[in-house]
């Protein structure tokens, strides 16, 4: 379970992360201008060194496109300083034969000697993420016309010990390097082909509708940390939070710490820091009062900018003529990213699937309920400017929908199956994509 957590967890980030080029050959001097300055990386420069050099540049669309990025990078990098800060995950590496043989990913957080967490600290590192990506949005707002700037992904780095130095083992290509490899079928040799996650040396030339698309991940992210701070899980993380957390401070001193194997019970290894019982309660037993109401009515503002900002995104990409390294490609083009591409059907799919979503955060449309007769579906923008006390189980099992519960128009069905049909039942690596 853990490695999967640790995959999902990095890919959803890796699918967040455009940086900035060291696309050296070119006669575009604002390119060599923005490519010197994330160059500076190269002697361990931080990025926030890299965003000192990109402020002094000139206004422009490119130059606020490039200041915009790396302050939204920025935002990822305190986020994993935190997480190298407090161990985060570090947990699992010691039941790693138990629960999966491959967590390398893990290896970029890792701390000998991590520092204590509690629920007070992760909001305060929440709230600086929050702060963090109004600003990268308010660059990239400044955006204005047509540009493009070159990036070479693997070449970014974070400082992620803080260390004040950002080397090549803090890289993303360091990082892709941890990844397991992807399968692809190969139609001449009749079999799948193995190879990395992510290509070596791989270069994006961002454009205009990528300034959307970071905009919209800005507010989507922006909305998922306001509904976590709006709720006080001291409690669940009081009761199980050493199972991601090695220091979490918590009042029940006797839990962490367990037999999972004979090894353990004859004296020859210490013991697992948690059991599995700790994993059914963190999960089984997630619940959360809320605590700043207000919050969750910002969350569903961010998300409706998230869903006006994906709208804009393809209208500037179905403008688009050339075919140069695309990060999301219109139906004419190629993406750089292991040359996929994308049908008319499906960026038609998904605009429909972007109206359905924007008519259920408005409140238009209903979301289908899974229990009842089907007369009943939960009203979205009820749940968001009304929010009660969140129980996970109790929304597998249905009981918590009940207040939100109206008759009314509700999505349609056949919007979300076409979209497991056109992206071959990949929806959420293309949701993590197309944003």
């Amino acid at each position: 379970m853990s490695y999967r957590i640790a995959i999902i967890f990095v890919a959803f980030m890796l699918l967040w992360l455009p940086s900035d080029a060291l696309g050296r050959e070119t006669d575009d001097p604002m390119q060599q201008r923005i490519d010197a300055a994330f160059a500076l990386q190269e002697d361990g420069a931080t990025l926030s060194e890299v965003q000192q050099a990109l402020d002094d540049l000139p206004a422009g669309d490119a130059t606020a496109y490039a200041r915009g990025t790396v302050r939204f990078l920025r935002a990822f990098e305190g986020l994993l300083q935190g997480a190298h800060r407090h161990g985060f995950m570090q947990t699992f590496n010691q039941v790693r034969g138990i629960i999966s043989p491959r967590l390398d990913v893990l290896q970029w957080t890792a701390n000998d000697t991590p520092a204590e967490t509690t629920p007070e600290l992760i909001n305060v590192g929440l709230k600086t993420f929050i702060l963090q990506l109004a600003d990268a949005d308010r660059v990239l707002a400044e955006v204005d016309g047509d540009f493009k700037v070159a990036i070479e992904i693997p070449e970014i780095r974070f400082d992620i010990n803080a260390d004040g130095r950002a080397t090549s083992a803090e890289s993303l290509g360091a990082l892709f390097q941890l990844l397991p490899e992807m399968g692809r079928w190969d139609e001449e040799q009749r079999r799948t082909v193995w190879g990395p996650l992510v290509p070596e040396n791989l270069v994006i030339a961002f454009d205009r509708g990528d300034a959307e698309w970071m905009r919209g991940y800005c507010h989507a992210l922006s909305g998922v940390s306001e509904m976590i701070l709006a709720h006080d899980y001291s409690d669940w993380f009081d009761r199980t939070g050493f199972v991601l957390f090695p220091k979490a401070v918590t009042t029940h001193e006797a839990l962490p710490g367990t037999a999972w194997s004979l090894e353990f019970l004859m004296g020859q290894q210490p013991p697992a820091p948690f059991d599995l019982t700790d994993v059914l309660a963190m999960i089984g037993n997630f619940q959360m009062p809320v605590a700043e109401p207000e919050r969750m009515t910002r969350a569903l503002e961010h998300f409706r900018e998230t869903v006006d900002h994906g709208r804009a995104m393809w209208e500037h990409y179905d403008n688009e003529s050339d075919d140069d390294r695309e990060w999301i490609p219109n139906p004419d083009q190629t993406a750089a990213f292991h040359e996929v591409t994308v049908s008319e059907d499906m960026r038609d799919g998904w605009l429909a699937l972007i109206d359905e979503a924007d008519a259920v955060l408005n409140g238009e449309k209903l979301l289908r309920y899974w229990r009842g007769d089907g007369t009943k579906g939960i009203d979205l923008v009820k749940v968001m400017t009304e929010p009660r006390d969140f129980n996970l189980l109790y929304w597998v099992q249905g009981s918590a929908a009940t207040p939100y519960l109206r008759e009314g128009e509700f999505t349609a069905p056949n919007t979300w199956a076409q979209i497991r049909r056109l992206t071959e039942r990949r929806y959420f690596r293309f949701s993590f994509w197309f944003n």
